[in-house]
């Protein structure tokens, strides 16, 4: 029986009574209270996590420091430092070779789908899997990630965050045994959390994963926990982390000049123009996609092999520019600190055209050594390259337009980040106040506002996250009620989804067993219910304690056979009756479980609600009007 291993162990028995614990304590507080809980565990537990994967990254960034012959006076993330400064360039394809090949290995052999960036993964399954991610894929993240960063793969660390971020807040609510709306909303705060660990951005990162649910509009139930899970992880960060996050604060003497109406209108050309290299990169990195994943499904290369040739090639490119290698955070803070320091502002004529080359050369490499990292399979995150390029592009538009405004070409930077982001992940409203936050000023906000709304709206319809929606789906969605008159309206296709598919093992009893022995397995196997069973296995009743208003203390002292208070019309489906069936026998009985039997009666499994969401929610989504960019749905989706 699947899982029989860990209900034998002690040690999982102890999880289970702390959880069942846990759960009695958050049912009774109130909704500040209990989210406040929530979010603090979260947080809590996703920055060490995060804190771990940085020391793992910072580790090989000194030995890929040592390979090279640099001696570091202190901690690095940024691979491109490195190779910039390093005489053997040569030795740059060959470490990222190195580091591809082990990432590979790991990925493809215990956890594909941590491949390629980290927010898709979070979106898909807060939609489409009832909140559920898996900590093993966050796991296996972490490791490949800190691989592809600490040898030069030009990524951001925030994919593996938002992922651990993301996987730790639905596990907490699934221990909490939480349903899966309050689940989803946790998966969203954890990422949050993990956002504003790494960028020190509270309000910015709680905005920017609310936003990154949608096209056109914010999931605001999830935004208060998230501010509050991301608030406690930006508290944390600053004790890992240190006080100050790699980009430095600007410094506005004018802020008047900001809000002129030349000032004004200028930010929305510098969207414009945003507008045009997010599309591009949005474009570049999924044709990249597409070309390497060619390569496997019609070529027959080998799918370990596709992540080393896009680190080959990212390699080559790093030879000439070595600037567009690593995460590019502590590089991008050195160029900000060189803008903001730079002489004031003076007409395009009499300025170097050398420079508006070297900041184009930069942004367009980087969008290009990121699609073949990320494209080509390799672990790690969009979004830090988006600010990379954004600043580029934004700080070469403000050496044309800033002479003219009276704004400084530095503070285009920062809100061409803001710009560029925004439009790429569709988040404006997120990246604005984050460019503020990690910009130490509030003068920011209007700028970068109208800027990344000019430049999102210039490109909606293209996106990174293709698993966002377009609008959220009814609230009415996620009861048994609305899904099988879905179904029985023909209005959600049923596809190949079978009762075996969706029934899992759980644990029966015998009939003549005691309430205490029935209890034992619920605190054992964490189940809510408990198949009851005559001496041949077939299925006579359940036993529900919380639909008879049992107590588990009661429970555990009792000698009480379970054949005497156990429901004998429960709620039966057999193998081979269609999915609606199933809901039909919830709405019956009021309840979210349905005991599957074979056709002679004996016990085969359990279906609980959340599980029959998780595998229709594809084609609930489908089936809404102008939900119209959805993941395909593959036959193991089908039978999760």
């Amino acid at each position: 029986m699947r899982g029989e291993h860990r209900h034998d162990s002690s040690l999982y028995a102890l999880w289970r009574q702390v959880s069942a614990l846990a759960n009695n304590i958050v049912l009774r507080l109130g909704y500040v209270e209990r989210w406040l809980f929530i979010s603090t565990v979260t947080a809590i537990t996703a920055s060490v996590v995060i804190g771990v994967f940085y020391w793992m990254l910072q580790g090989l960034i000194a030995l890929s420091a040592h390979v090279h012959g640099i001696v570091l006076h202190e901690t690095l993330t940024d691979y491109s430092l490195i190779a910039i400064h390093s005489r053997e360039k040569i030795l740059i394809p060959l470490i990222l070779l190195m580091g591809a090949a082990l990432s590979s290995l790991i990925v493809y052999t215990f956890e594909p789908e941590a491949e390629g960036a980290g927010a898709e993964s979070v979106v898909e399954a807060y939609h489409f899997r009832a909140g559920n991610l898996r900590g093993r894929i966050a796991a296996i993240k972490t490791i490949a990630s800190a691989l592809v960063l600490g040898t030069g793969g030009s990524a951001g660390p925030e994919g593996p965050a938002i992922q651990i971020g993301g996987s730790v807040g639905a596990f907490t609510a699934s221990s909490l045994h939480l349903g899966i709306e309050e689940r989803r909303v946790a998966l969203i705060a954890g990422a949050a959390a993990a956002l504003s660990f790494i960028f020190q951005s509270p309000v910015g990162a709680a905005i920017f994963a609310a936003e990154l649910l949608y096209e056109d509009v914010l999931e605001a139930a999830a935004l208060p926990p998230a501010l509050l899970a991301s608030t406690i992880a930006y508290a944390l960060s600053l004790h890992i982390l240190g006080p100050e996050y790699k980009l430095p604060s600007l410094r506005i003497s004018n802020i008047i000049s900001l809000y002129s109406l030349g000032a004004l209108g200028s930010y929305i050309v510098l969207g414009l123009i945003e507008a045009v290299f997010a599309f591009a990169f949005v474009k570049l990195f999924f044709y990249t996609k597409d070309w390497f994943d060619s390569l496997v499904k019609e070529k027959g290369l080998n799918i370990y092999v596709k992540p080393v040739l896009g680190a080959i090639m990212v390699g080559l490119v790093g030879v000439f520019v070595p600037a567009i290698l690593g995460t590019g955070e502590e590089l991008l803070s050195s160029l900000l600190s060189a803008f903001s320091h730079a002489a004031e502002v003076r007409p395009i004529v009499a300025m170097h055209y050398s420079i508006f080359l070297i900041l184009l050369v930069l942004a367009l490499m980087k969008m290009i050594a990121t699609s073949l990292t990320v494209g080509s399979g390799l672990s790690g995150g969009l979004l830090t390259p988006s600010l990379f390029i954004g600043a580029m592009v934004g700080q070469l538009v403000g050496l044309i337009l800033g002479h003219y405004v009276g704004v400084k070409p530095v503070i285009y930077a920062y809100i061409g980040m803001a710009s560029l982001a925004g439009a790429a992940f569709k988040a404006p409203i997120g990246l604005a106040f984050f460019v503020a936050e990690i910009g130490g000023t509030p003068a920011l906000i209007v700028p970068a506002l109208i800027a990344s709304l000019t430049s999102a709206i210039a490109t909606r319809g293209v996106t990174f996250v293709t698993a966002a929606l377009k609008k959220p789906l009814p609230p009415t969605v996620f009861t048994a009620e609305s899904l099988l008159q879905m179904l029985r309206s023909g209005g959600v296709r049923q596809v190949n989804i079978t009762i075996p598919s969706l029934a899992k093992r759980f644990t029966p009893v015998n009939w003549h067993s005691s309430l205490s022995d029935a209890a034992r397995i619920m605190v054992q196997t964490g189940q809510k219910i408990i198949p009851i069973v005559d001496d041949n296995n077939r299925v006579v009743g359940v036993l529900d304690p919380a639909y008879v208003g049992l107590d588990l203390g009661y429970m555990l002292r009792s000698s009480q056979s379970v054949i005497e208070v156990s429901l004998i019309n429960a709620p039966i489906v057999r193998d081979s009756d269609p999915l609606i069936r199933v809901l039909e026998e919830m709405v019956a009985h009021g309840v979210d479980y349905v005991i599957v039997v074979d056709k002679s009666y004996r016990y085969r499994g359990v279906i609980v609600f959340e599980d029959i969401v998780q595998a229709l929610m594809p084609y609930i989504a489908a089936s809404i009007p102008e939900q119209n960019q959805k993941p395909q749905v593959s036959e193991a989706d089908q039978a999760s």
